[in-house]
């Protein structure tokens, strides 16, 4: 006599056959072939497996229910215990679908100074995505016509450039709560900037439409440090144009500049002339400014301190890479009231030390040995 099928059999191989096999679901095929299940959301797959077996599985109970005689006492416990598995599930599966990203508006205000597709993070995301897949779903929000992001734009832009479908949870938001999960996903961020949450928060309140105060009570922020984001939230596009990494910028130094910028309207052009001073001189040494002195220079031009000592323009910079016909030789920087220079670790001691023989000869005295030497070598 075989073994009574279990009735949740069907379930259990219906889970088996949605997962079995990877979904090959991409908007156009790539260039290489994806490893198997990339781009797969196997969690999700089993998901809506469970919920539509179970739906289909009360069903038919009832339908066996209605057509019944008499009582059935296993049946309704049966159907019963379904309904019981189906309410603890809730509807989280069915938010779950794989979305022509092309398809996904974005409405929400910028946080990003540049391009959220730049620099080693994203291509790290991207690689990583053609490699293994879209782990981790994205929010959006359904609308009459096509769906906006709330949260996951890199992993958005990613699924565009890989011209695959992008993994997303569909969930029932309003305006203010769309904001409160793209703030929530920012502050996760280690890399935001003050100047990024500073203009974001100008953008949310001119959006809403409120005081101040109720829009810093929303996002759990203190008023008189809201007040300081509105403040360098003017902060002069040009200036940051010129910068290298604007997130360097934090919040003491940026208000600093404003401060600078407000009482005097020349300012913005000596910071312009400064910084554009230093990257000449930087194209010429090292071919890229320092975005770590590039602030220090930012900061000390919008004080109008030691401008003009190196040129009419600039002011004296307080950190110089010294480098010979391509080849580094060391850092040259300011420390209080001292000038400190780092031998670059390429240079062997020897070199080293020749270097710092010279050092000690005056420069005067270096000249004029060198002008008594032409001479002599001339006559031998």
């Amino acid at each position: 006599m075989s073994a009574s099928k279990s009735r949740f059999g069907s379930l259990a191989q219906a889970v088996r056959d949605r997962t079995a096999e990877p979904e090959r679901d991409a908007i156009a095929p790539t260039a290489s072939p994806r490893p198997a299940g990339a781009g797969v959301h196997k969690p999700a797959a089993a998901l809506n497996a469970v919920s539509e077996t179970l739906r289909d599985h009360i069903a038919r109970l009832e339908a066996e229910l209605a057509q019944s005689q008499t009582v059935n006492t296993a049946l309704q416990s049966e159907l019963e215990r379904a309904k019981s598995l189906r309410d603890k599930a809730g509807d989280t599966a069915e938010e779950f679908v794989f979305l022509d990203p092309n398809s996904i508006e974005d409405h929400l205000p910028k946080d990003r100074l540049r391009g959220r597709a730049e620099g080693r993070e994203f291509d790290e995301l991207l690689a990583d995505i053609e490699r293994n897949g879209q782990n981790d779903a994205i929010s959006v929000r359904r609308t009459s016509d096509t769906y906006e992001v709330a949260a996951g734009r890199r992993r958005l832009e990613a699924c565009k450039r890989l011209q695959r479908k992008v993994l997303a949870r569909v969930r029932d938001l309003d305006d203010q709560a769309m904001l409160r999960i793209q703030f929530s996903e920012n502050e996760r961020r280690s890399d935001i900037s003050a100047l990024e949450r500073a203009r974001w928060f100008a953008e949310v309140r001119d959006r809403l439409k409120t005081s101040a105060k109720e829009i810093a009570d929303q996002f759990g922020v203190d008023p008189s440090t809201f007040s300081l984001y509105l403040r360098i939230a003017r902060f002069p596009d040009e200036i940051l144009e010129r910068l290298e990494e604007p997130r360097r910028l934090a919040v003491i130094p940026a208000r600093r500049v404003m401060e600078a910028i407000e009482s005097d309207p020349t300012t913005v052009q000596r910071i312009l002339d400064a910084l554009d001073a230093f990257r000449q001189s930087a194209a010429r040494d090292i071919g890229s400014p320092d975005p770590a002195a590039q602030i220090d220079i930012l900061i000390r031009a919008a004080e109008g301190k030691d401008t003009g000592r190196a040129s009419p323009r600039s002011p004296v910079p307080d950190r110089r890479h010294i480098v010979h016909q391509g080849r580094r030789i060391g850092t040259l920087t300011r420390n209080g009231g001292q000038w400190v220079f780092r031998f670059a670790t390429s240079i062997p001691d020897d070199e080293v030390h020749a270097l710092a023989e010279r050092l000690a000869i005056p420069v005067g005295e270096s000249a004029s040995a060198s002008a008594q030497a032409a001479p002599s070598a001339k006559q031998t």
